[in-house]
């Protein structure tokens, strides 16, 4: 019988190390991508209850809502056209991010879904109406929308 010598043991050794490095590394790649995923739904939870709370608590911001859905754009003076747009525009900017963070995997298609659900169901006119719609960014995330809005026009 041969004897195995003192190096081909610490080759063993240290290629079995190598291999539990890898092993130890893909779990904690898989680890940091499911905390990257729970960040991303937790920032979008965040940012639809911000809004919400900000239109529940300011008196100006609901009332200035009741009279652009009641009366119009055109009722709107200077200040509250720029003040509502500038709402909106946070808004959009806020939907973009959540589609950003669709494209690079950290939030799932039923999220990206119930965004484009709810732009078709009121947002994307608002957006329409303080001319915003210039303003989304990239294409592809306006092409999603444009699809949605078609789907939900031929539904009708």
């Amino acid at each position: 019988m041969k004897k195995v010598s003192l190096d081909t043991w610490i080759q063993f050794t240290g290629m079995l190390s190598v291999l539990g490095g890898l092993i130890f590394l893909a779990v904690e790649i898989n680890h940091s991508s499911r905390l990257a995923e729970v960040a991303a739904y937790q920032s979008r939870m965040e940012e639809i209850q911000a809004v919400r709370r900000e239109i529940a608590l300011s008196p100006d911001l609901a009332a200035l809502y009741e009279k652009f859905y009641s009366q119009g754009v055109s009722s709107l003076s200077p200040v509250e056209y720029r003040r509502l747009r500038s709402w909106q525009s946070a808004v959009q900017r806020g939907m973009q991010s959540q589609y950003f963070q669709y494209l690079r995997g950290f939030l799932d298609r039923q999220t990206i879904d119930q965004t484009l659900e709810d732009l078709a169901n009121g947002i994307y006119a608002q957006w329409v109406a303080l001319d915003l719609v210039k303003e989304i960014q990239p294409q592809e995330w306006m092409s999603e929308i444009d699809d949605r809005l078609n789907k939900e026009r031929n539904s009708r």
